[in-house]
């Protein structure tokens, strides 16, 4: 199938020679860089694919999008036919107006279809933080498709504390810093990058889906079989090490990787380490 592509066009009136000393006035139509969208169940997702090779799906954070990976795609796109998308409600995907109460599942659900329609049928996959989580239970479900999964600051399990945690690490829109205010308009927009954190906080309030009430991969790690890259800072402001070891010891082929002087975000806050750690543990897992 096709996938759904909006092209931009510009028009402009030129004056075109016909003979020495005459000229016809036309209009002129330059289409521009095509805009890729793929129509999953309804919702428009926008993705970017680069280089050639293997397929390496990128799922963001829980506040990223396509442009969350600046600082992987160029070397990733080495060895691999990289493949980053927005989740519906960021980036340039379809808008939300609040995060369903099954929006991980819908989450699994949307990446399912969204490769179906790029004509993907296995891929390696690489998440960051909640993109972890859905590319892990994507792959408990679809074992055959999945080749091997890199995971970073991905929680295990909720715990009771999780809440006040986050709300702790997370400000309110109206006491958000300066820097954190411009990324949200960088990577969404400057009107809908406010809403959507609205959004994300307001979940965070309610303990809606990852990482609180109700979350445990535990159950779930051992249907994995796929190799799995399990990435943490050793100073995750959000989740302690305790669930890397967790996730570690559920999953039946597994490494570990603690990453020195680092933070919730490992792509971000020390990308060459998070990139030689990824492009080294599949390039050993491929053709496996």
């Amino acid at each position: 199938m096709r996938d759904s592509r909006r092209i931009l066009y510009r028009f402009c009136i030129q004056d075109r020679l016909i003979y020495s000393d005459s000229f016809e006035r036309v209009t002129v139509v330059l289409a521009e860089v095509p805009m890729p969208y793929a129509t999953v169940r309804g919702i428009r997702l926008y993705y970017q694919i680069r280089g050639r090779g293997e397929p390496l799906v990128l799922l963001h954070d829980g506040l990223g999008c396509t442009k969350s990976f600046a600082r992987q795609v160029p070397e990733f796109s080495k060895h691999f036919r990289v493949i980053c998308y927005d989740r519906r409600g960021y980036g340039r995907s379809d808008h939300i107006a609040a995060l369903r109460e099954n929006w991980l599942n819908e989450s699994v659900e949307d990446l399912s279809h969204f490769l179906h329609r790029l004509n993907v049928k296995e891929a390696h996959l690489s998440g960051v933080c909640v993109g972890g989580a859905i590319a892990l239970l994507f792959a408990a479900e679809n074992p055959a498709r999945v080749r091997s999964i890199a995971v970073a600051g991905t929680c295990c399990y909720g715990e009771e504390d999780m809440a006040p945690k986050a709300l702790k690490l997370y400000p309110s829109l109206e006491n958000m810093p300066s820097d954190w205010l411009l990324e949200l308009s960088e990577y969404h927009g400057t009107r809908y990058g406010k809403r959507l954190y609205r959004i994300f906080y307001e979940a965070i309030r309610e303990e809606n889906g990852y990482p609180f009430k109700g979350y445990d991969l535990r159950p779930t790690l051992s249907r994995i079989k796929s190799p799995v890259m399990v990435i943490y800072g050793d100073r995750d402001q959000l989740f302690d090490l305790e669930q890397a070891l967790t996730m570690y010891r559920h999953l039946d082929r597994s490494n570990l990787c603690i990453i020195p002087n680092c933070g919730h975000l490992p792509n971000q806050q020390r990308p060459e380490d998070f990139n030689r750690e990824v492009v080294g543990f599949i390039l050993d897992h491929q053709n496996q």
